[in-house]
């Protein structure tokens, strides 16, 4: 049956309301002559309505194309390569201080989710990220992305279905650490928006960040002068992260909050100036950002003052991301800066 009339009126509708998905300016320059193919296509193929795998495939484009026209493939990429580095050396890092714990064999009898021979499944979220980050290296890009997606998809099953450590449980049992599990399964999802290029760079920013995170901990455990665990009786160093860094160590809520707030800004600037760095900064806040607001409702819930703060961070952050991605660059008189993001 041919496609006519008010029939081919009704689809051309469907179609000019799918593409909705594109941002403005692609509809402007392709709308009509997409349109014009997809009902060519369905009038040869007899058809009266837009097939439903065309459509979700119309979807799935158009965000695409909104998701490149606000962070183009060079920020893509940047941040994906921060991510990889960040997340290979924090799995790697609290498989051996809270999964491992190598120098304290008898932590494994008071686990609360112990997984095999080791504090919880989280070594299955390392394996995933040590993975990847190998992948990379052997330049196995649509691998790695696997590899990271699922690092993330498993680290917010483990946030569900382990055992989460009561405040009072937080520096005495090893525990599924939430925070550093949300912010494994944002990084995650940032290295798979884009393809790291510099492979080499990244391995060598993995360990800077390993030998720093490592240096954090054993300084703030050398600074605890108050150890609960041992004056519970249980063996000691336990929960490095929730004790050490989250937990008001040099990770605590406010900290991370004021150097998310001054990578945004960063980010206004480079915008400002014209660099797509900009961009790069604002993805790459997006973990920070998820598990500082989970680091707050987990450890600051009962303080009002708290909640009133994270309110504000949470205004300020969303108002710089905004103007990091939709302000207009100052054009130079020899031309765009190098880097320079596309106009909006």
């Amino acid at each position: 049956m041919s496609v006519v009339g008010t029939d081919r009126q009704h689809l051309e509708q469907r179609y000019r309301r799918q593409l909705r998905w594109y941002p403005g300016r692609w509809r402007q320059e392709n709308e009509d002559a997409m349109v014009g193919t997809l009902l060519d296509v369905a009038e040869e193929e007899g058809r009266e309505r837009p097939r439903r795998a065309e459509m979700l495939d119309l979807a799935a484009h158009g965000l695409g194309a909104r998701l490149s026209a606000v962070f183009p493939a060079t920020s893509r990429d940047q941040a994906a390569s921060f991510a990889l580095a960040t997340g290979v050396a924090w799995s790697l890092v609290y498989f051996i201080v809270q999964d491992w714990m190598p120098w304290n064999p008898g932590a494994h009898a008071f686990a609360l989710d112990p997984f095999g021979p080791f504090n919880s499944a989280g070594v299955l979220v390392t394996a995933l990220w040590v993975l990847a980050g190998v992948l990379v290296l052997a330049r196995r890009g649509t691998a790695a992305r696997f590899s990271t997606l699922g690092a993330a998809a498993l680290a917010v099953v483990l946030i569900v279905v382990q055992t989460p450590s009561s405040p009072e449980y937080t520096v005495v049992y090893p525990s599924p650490d939430r925070v550093t599990f949300v912010l494994l399964a944002g990084l995650g999802l940032i290295a798979a928006v884009g393809k790291p290029r510099r492979e080499w760079t990244a391995a060598a920013s993995a360990a800077g960040w390993f030998a720093a995170l490592s240096g954090a901990l054993l300084i703030m455990n050398q600074l605890d002068r108050v150890s609960v665990p041992l004056a519970a009786g249980r063996p000691g160093w336990y929960d490095f992260f929730n004790r050490y860094l989250w937990s008001g160590g040099p990770l605590g809520p406010g900290v991370v909050g004021i150097l998310i707030v001054v990578a945004l800004s960063a980010a206004v600037a480079f915008r400002v100036t014209g660099h797509r760095l900009g961009g790069t900064l604002v993805l790459s806040a997006v973990p920070w950002a998820a598990s500082d607001l989970v680091n707050w409702a987990i450890y600051l819930r009962d303080d009002p003052s708290a909640l009133v703060l994270a309110v504000v961070m949470v205004v300020v952050w969303v108002a710089l991301s905004i103007a990091a991605l939709t302000l207009r660059p100052r054009v130079r008189e020899e031309g765009q800066a190098h880097g320079a993001p596309d106009p909006a």
